[in-house]
Order: C-alpha cells, then structure tokens, then sequence
C-alpha cells in the first residue's frame, strides 16, 4: 500500500463532505498511518541498527536495545483515579527483552505534544502491571515545544514517577529522520546490512510526504564542492561596453555590464532576505 501511495496509484476516496481526496493526502494527515509506516517498518531492522536508533533518539547508552521481541500499536490501558479519561491509548509500545519503551507520535502538520498526554500514558501503563519490572522508557516524537519547555516537562515527569522511569526524550521529526540518514551513510559505529538499508529506503520516503528532508545534504556540501573562484576583477565587473551588437539582439544585450549590475543590485534591495526566510525542517 505505501508503494502505490508512494507511486500515485492508490486512487481517491470520498471524505467527509462529499469531496474526493487522494489516499496521500488523507496519509498525509493521519498520525496513525505515518506512525504504521515508519514504526511498522522498525521491527524488521536488526538488532545492531536498532539499539543504535534507540540509544540516539533516547539519548542513553547504558540499556543495548538489541533484544527487540515485538510492537504494539495503540495499546489500551485502563488508568484509575482519573476524571477525565479512563481508557489510554499511546501510539505504540516497543517492547524488548530488557526494556520498554512508549512511543507518542505527532506527524509534522498534527496537534501538538502535551504533558499531560505523556503524564496519563505513563502512569496507565504502570497500572497495568504487565512488564512493569522492566526500566521504562518514553519517546514523544514530533511537534515537541521549546527545548526549555520540553527539558521542564521531563524534570517534572522524573520527579513524579521517580524511579518507575528510566528516561525520556522528546524529538522534532528532522533529527530524527537525520539519524536514520546518518545511519545509511556509515557515520555510525553499527553498519546496516541490506535488509537495512531496503527498509531504512521505504523509511524516508514515507517521511517524504510529510515534507521531511530525506536528502543527506548540509552547507558543508556546498562549501565543499569546488566551484570556480570568482573575484572583482571578473570581466563582466568591468565599466566596459559589451562588444558591438548584431542587428538582432535585443536591447538588454547591448546595455553596459554597469547598468546591468545597478539593476540587479536594485531588485536585491527591493527583495530583502534573511537565514529565517529558509525552512529549517523544523517540524
């Protein structure tokens, strides 16, 4: 299904109001799908690659997440003593032979994260009492606030739960996705077989639609590439006229490289822009 999503060729469906809507655009804005594809996918990694993701996104180093056994997606917990909701149903659970580990999923153009979410998802799996002796883990991934804000969320999080957790980390989307193609060009310790390297590939081009950068490119790409030198004493800086015009060009060939420079040094100031002006992926 995701190849012909991928492809154009899953066709459209009826929404809400009557409106046909191809199947990429209702991918695109489901939390649910994105969370099957790029987890989904997870599972089949092995096990080296998959510690690596885990220690990187969860920012530790003592647990080996390399005893992976199975996921769940949206599990239902039951959580007591709670006004609002008595039914909690986090994105998905991986669990390994040594740990466990939460996932809350938004996709770049979904809600945001909140506390209290991550708050009621770890205390109803705690309830539940299945597992509950392994170290705990929780990820929130995606539409995260500020670092400050975030960082206040988990000192908050570890004061109330204590030692019942072992960590959690909150992630934008990008970083992520920018381990995983770190993970593919051999910048990590742990070398990706071919199985890999054909499932991080199905990974990033279902991050493609949600307009995640998929591409391993940087500034240092361009600073490194060796372009020509170029300096004030290029011909064309010169207060020279151009070489006599053939009848048929234009007039615009024919002015002096002068007029031509004041024009386009004109338009560059009418058309200010800034590093902001660049999307940073930050999603």
């Amino acid at each position: 299904m995701l190849q012909a999503i991928l492809h154009g060729k899953a066709g459209r469906i009826d929404g809400d109001k009557g409106q046909s809507i191809s199947w990429r655009e209702v991918f695109k804005g489901r939390e649910d799908l994105m969370t099957a594809a790029v987890f989904g996918r997870f599972a089949y990694l092995s096990a080296p690659v998959q510690a690596t993701l885990m220690q990187r996104w969860l920012g530790v180093t003592a647990t080996t997440f390399d005893d992976f056994e199975q996921i769940d997606f949206w599990p239902s917990f039951s959580l007591e003593n709670n006004d609002d909701r008595n039914r909690v149903e986090p994105d998905a659970v991986l669990n390994f032979a040594s740990a466990t580990v939460i996932l809350e999923i938004k996709p770049p153009a979904g809600g945001d994260q909140y506390v209290a979410q991550w708050r009621r998802e770890i205390a109803s799996y705690l309830q539940a009492e299945d597992r509950s002796q392994l170290p705990l883990y929780f990820l929130a991934i995606g539409r995260i606030p500020s670092r400050a804000v975030v960082n206040d969320w988990i000192k908050k999080l570890n004061t109330e739960f204590e030692s019942q957790l072992a960590g959690i980390n909150a992630l934008a989307w990008q970083p992520m996705i920018n381990d995983i193609l770190a993970l593919d060009k051999g910048a990590f310790a742990c070398e990706p077989n071919q199985q890999d390297k054909r499932i991080i590939a199905d990974i990033l081009h279902s991050a493609r639609l949600y307009q995640l950068k998929i591409q391993a490119y940087s500034w240092q790409t361009l600073l490194d590439h060796p372009l020509p030198r170029l300096s004030l004493q290029q011909p064309l800086l010169q207060d020279k006229p151009l070489a006599k015009p053939q009848p048929q060009l234009s007039s615009v060939r024919t002015a002096k490289p002068q007029r031509l420079w004041h024009d386009l040094f004109t338009f560059a100031a009418a058309h200010p822009m800034s590093l902001k002006d660049i999307n940073t992926w930050n999603k």
